[in-house]
């Protein structure tokens, strides 16, 4: 916790000895263990080994620089040092008010000199110091006193720096209110609906005020209302230090509040000043009595109840222990480990459990913000737990954050056209009347996704007859790669049943009817004439027959649709995934609109057999978030195989039509390859920063391999696709062993 504990006294005093008697050595920043990091010891002209003094100042700010990382945690920390010096201890106190410590001192100035300078000869050589110096020391211990607002404490009044549990049975009953995140109306519902804060009721507020909901600003007021009432306790969740960024005119280091949040407060009549004296008011937990019965609240959740509360930090508590997912598996140690405490806890239930996994577990995480629910508990003093989900019907499914470049799907085809133009994140190619837009390099890069740019995926508009003639799908996007895309989120934004399809390893053709040539219109997602639309469209009309491209052109036409195909080219385009020849399959059709709409998976797999094209495979059919959330993790191990054979990966459709995907780790560590081999092949090695990324020994002894292809002058007959540097390397001498992997 953020707790800061100093030492004052001489060298000999005892310091040291104390630290290690009661166990606080691994929470100590030492400058004498840094001294001896820096340099070996020296020796004097008298014989005698010393710390190098040249290196002090580098000790210090050494020490000062790794106390504002723990501090930056809320981490417990001990600084041993003599602390004789008024200034050295008012920086200690500065970092403290900065990131909201409490700070103590431990006067160990009392020994009479004698005594520490007896104690000082008994020391080793190394730590032993003149006595001149313990008499300077004693000097300043007598004129440079310890700053006010540092609490000092004698040797024997350690234990007042440990948190205990207060007692609260004073109360009728205890309340502990879930995240709210910005959902002040359902909020308001529990209070108001059991009378309003009372007196003679504790309220507990487990944190994470705001984000994601759409009445942030309501429920940071009604909090600058209630916060000051000695019955409420406000801890602090894992959002609000973006309260503490906006309060400071900072810029937080999250898209969702920049956003998201952010506007709504800017356009308030909060006063900053009141945020800070409320977020300075977050308490890091809550620990307390009632009744007879011991209670742990955290935003997060440990694992058992620590033997002392003010040596867990300050992110651990918030965060939880373990990763975000692991909320079961917490539950269950701590049930196991702390029987007699009753934990509760929100942040996290990506599995969506109940509000009490085990008797003396609780988690009051009910995903409020996406129109779930607002958990409560109450404690009364019978020991009894009340429990209360209130559904929240004021919330904002979520979208992507991004530039407010929207397209309302009541506008015409021209409206849209300008739009695209306007856009300087879509770019525009024209062949004759008709004009493909496509989203830029940059907006791929920079991430710059809106209605615009999501949708400028392989459109291809007539403009003079403002008609869709060809279109891929909107850009959609992996699981945890946007914030909409989060495992937290998705648990409350999928719609069961889902489903899951075979993602093919090629690029994308799209076919549709030209109505102007009475011809199919054949093209990739970019350019109809370049050699991608060449390859696919000579695999297209190797792989069907006239009578079945002729089926194709009539289908495209009378379901005014663009048939979405997935190419495989094994001779021009190896892509990651090695196939036994070049082939096409039929992912989907999709009507010519400005809205993505598409035929559903019965319908395309008739058509697919009409024209005789293999169509996308259907995988696996998910009923529950429990299922998809074990399934996720089982297919994205490292070892996963889908029907003994490697794939891309998968791409999942909710029962509301919401499309994700999923890349598999054999895909990824190939993909990654692929650019590693690229390099090497171009110049014999990779820069250092990158070899840090090689965590396996394939991927160790795959690029010790590569670089023996290499050449100087440009490595000629070596492949440059991956496909066959794999299958090289698995037949050389090296990459045998690793067979089995690739």
């Amino acid at each position: 916790m953020r707790t800061l504990l100093l030492f004052r006294g001489a060298p000999g005093c005892g310091k040291s000895t104390f630290i290690a008697q009661h166990g606080l050595k691994p929470y100590t920043l030492s400058a004498d263990d840094i001294r001896l990091l820096v340099s070996s010891p020296l020796m004097t002209r008298h014989g005698n080994m010393t710390f190098n003094p040249d290196n002090d100042t580098f000790v210090w700010r050494m020490l000062m620089q790794m106390l504002e990382k723990r501090m930056e945690n809320g981490e417990f920390t001990v600084i041993d040092a003599t602390n004789s010096k008024t200034s050295e201890m008012n920086k200690y106190k500065e970092l403290c008010n900065t990131y909201k410590y409490r700070i103590y001192c431990i006067d160990m100035t009392n020994l009479p000199i004698e005594d520490c300078k007896a104690r000082n000869a008994q020391r080793e050589p190394l730590k032993r110091v003149p006595e001149e110096a313990i008499d300077k020391m004693y000097a300043r211990f007598a004129t440079q006193k310890i700053p006010t607002g540092i609490t000092v404490l004698r040797p024997d009044e350690l234990d007042r720096i440990w948190m205990h549990p207060i007692d609260l049975s004073q109360y009728k009953k205890i309340h502990h209110i879930g995240d709210i995140h910005g959902c002040a109306t359902v909020l308001k519902e529990y209070v108001d609906g059991n009378g309003g804060v009372k007196e003679d009721e504790f309220y507990i507020f487990l944190g994470d005020y705001i984000d994601r909901g759409i009445e942030n600003v309501e429920v940071l007021k009604y909090l600058l209302e209630i916060y000051q009432k000695p019955n409420v306790l406000l801890l602090e969740g894992n959002h609000e230090r973006w309260l503490w960024t906006w309060a400071n005119d900072a810029t937080a280091k999250s898209k969702e509040f920049e956003l998201g949040t952010r506007p709504q407060l800017d356009a308030s009549d909060i006063d900053k000043r009141d945020i800070r004296k409320l977020y300075r008011k977050f308490a890091q937990c809550a620990y307390y009595t009632y009744h007879g019965k011991t209670v742990l609240v955290t935003h997060g959740g440990l694992s058992r109840m620590p033997g002392n509360l003010t040596m867990i930090s300050t992110r651990q508590l918030i965060h939880g222990a373990g990763n975000y997912n692991d909320c079961d598996y917490i539950a269950d140690r701590f049930h196991k480990t702390s029987p007699e405490v009753l934990q509760i806890h929100a942040h996290r239930n990506t599995k969506a459990l109940p509000f009490q996994t085990y008797d003396n577990v609780v988690n009051l995480e009910g995903g409020v913000e996406f129109g779930r629910h607002l958990r409560c508990a109450q404690l009364l003093p019978s020991g009894e737990l009340k429990f209360f989900a209130l559904v929240n019907h004021i919330f904002k499914e979520p979208e992507v954050l991004t530039e407010p470049e929207k397209l309302a799907d009541t506008e015409s085809v021209g409206d849209t056209i300008m739009k695209l133009r306007n856009c300087k994140f879509v770019s525009e190619r024209q062949y004759g009347d008709i004009s493909s837009f496509n989203f830029t390099r940059t907006a791929f890069e920079d991430r710059v996704w809106n209605d615009l740019t999501i949708r400028a995926r392989g459109l291809y508009i007539n403009i003079p007859k403002q008609k869709v003639v060809a279109r891929a799908y909107d850009k959609f996007f992996r699981v945890n790669e946007r914030p909409e895309t989060k495992l937290d989120i998705l648990q409350y934004k999928l719609q069961f049943p889902v489903t899951a399809y075979v993602k093919e390893n090629g690029f994308l053709g799209l076919v549709s009817y030209n109505e102007q040539t009475d011809d199919l219109f054949i093209t990739t997602k970019s350019s109809p004439d370049g050699d991608y639309a060449m390859w696919f469209r000579n695999l297209l009309t190797s792989t069907l027959s006239e009578s079945q491209l002729d089926r194709l052109k009539v289908l495209a036409k009378e379901l005014d649709s663009t048939f979405v195909f997935e190419c495989v080219d094994m001779v021009h385009d190896p892509h990651v995934i090695e196939y036994p020849g070049s082939r096409l399959f039929l992912l989907d059709i999709v009507k010519n609109d400005m809205k993505f709409q598409k035929q559903p998976y019965e319908q395309l797999t008739q058509y697919a057999s009409e024209i005789g094209i293999t169509p996308k495979e259907k995988a696996f059919v998910i009923e529950n978030w429990q299922d998809f959330f074990d399934w996720y993790y089982e297919v994205m191990g490292e070892d996963y195989l889908y029907h003994g054979r490697h794939i891309e990966g998968f791409v999942v459709e909710d029962a509301a039509g919401y499309m994700i995907k999923l890349k598999l780790a054999y895909y990824n560590f190939w993909k990654f390859m692929r650019g590693i081999s690229a390099e090497v092949l171009r110049r014999g090695y990779v820069d250092k920063k990158r070899l840090s990324s090689f965590t396996t020994p394939l991927a160790n002894h795959y690029y010790a391999w590569i670089k023996t292809q290499f050449t100087p002058g440009g490595s000629e007959g070596v492949p440059r696709d991956i496909c066959s540097l794999r299958k090289m390397f698995t037949e050389s001498d090296e990459g045998k062993p690793f067979a089995a992997e690739c």
